[in-house]
């Protein structure tokens, strides 16, 4: 278990304080996110943070597991609750880190499971309901966006150029990146209705910045009449962006940087999904 020997940097006295300290500097979805963690977890073991043990955490992992959770699910909540124990012994609202002691089991890799074949993306696209609908798959497949990225998308975000149009887009972890996408597709685009009440390029019907449980949720509808796997996301769709762009010969460097991935180690995965070459074909049993 990590003792404290960092001094005390926080004036926070309450579990509630320091949660909304430690969330302040991430991206909003994530706040959203570890505060429901947090309070999950402080629910489950009904004390405070600082009388918190090992056998603690322990056993809310185990109620996941008794529950049918994917270990992708539980691994997501352990990581928020390291994080927090991380944070608050180092800002020194905590003396010692019980998160530190538990490991964070390797899930089954399953990316393979969740990549579209050009002709699905391609049915899902054409079943969407409205022009609307239609461009939103088809930036998400085409940049490889997260639903996140897309309802944040400001018309002075785009800006037209003599080859193409760069779009600048407000990712994860604060960070932002330039993307092209073709004339063809900026002219469909601006055919979208406006509104005076924000500059956000996909509305409500009511005029307002579309959310993300809007996505979802035409998505489910397209999927639907699409006849494809029900289980199918938004995210499905930058899954097979990075696949399908790494099989037609995108260099990894680039898929990174259009992703927006931290590390080539993220963007790699998808090199192993739909492998071209396998050493399998040297062998000969006949």
């Amino acid at each position: 278990m990590t003792i404290n020997t960092y001094p005390k940097l926080t004036n926070a006295a309450t579990d509630t304080e320091l949660i909304r300290f430690w969330v302040s500097q991430k991206a909003r979805t994530t706040q959203k996110t570890y505060i429901t963690v947090a309070r999950q977890f402080l629910t489950f073991a009904a004390k405070e943070l600082r009388e918190i043990m090992v056998e603690d955490i322990l056993l809310w992992l185990e109620s996941f597991q008794l529950k049918n959770a994917s270990q992708n699910t539980i691994n997501n909540k352990l990581a928020a609750i390291k994080s927090l124990f991380g944070f608050g012994l180092k800002t020194g609202y905590l003396s010692v880190n019980p998160a530190s002691m538990i490991k964070v089991p390797k899930p089954k890799e399953s990316l393979n499971e969740r990549i579209l074949i050009d002709d699905d993306v391609k049915r899902l696209i054409n079943a969407a309901r409205s022009p609307r609908d239609l461009l939103i798959l088809k930036l998400i497949y085409i940049l490889g966006l997260r639903v996140s990225e897309l309802v944040g998308l400001n018309w002075s975000d785009f800006k037209p150029t003599s080859d193409s149009v760069a779009v600048t887009v407000f990712g994860k972890g604060h960070k932002t990146r330039t993307l092209l996408i073709s004339h063809q597709l900026w002219s469909q685009l601006k055919r979208l209705t406006r509104s005076d009440k924000t500059e956000a390029v996909f509305l409500s019907r009511f005029g307002n910045r579309l959310d993300r449980h809007a996505i979802h949720r035409l998505i489910k509808k397209a999927v639907e009449i699409a006849g494809i796997n029900p289980h199918t996301s938004a995210h499905w769709l930058r899954h097979a962006h990075a696949c399908h762009s790494l099989n037609n010969g995108a260099g990894i460097d680039l898929v990174m940087k259009s992703l927006g991935h931290s590390s080539l180690a993220v963007t790699s995965r998808y090199l192993h999904v739909q492998p071209s070459e396998c050493t399998s074909k040297f062998i000969d049993l006949d």
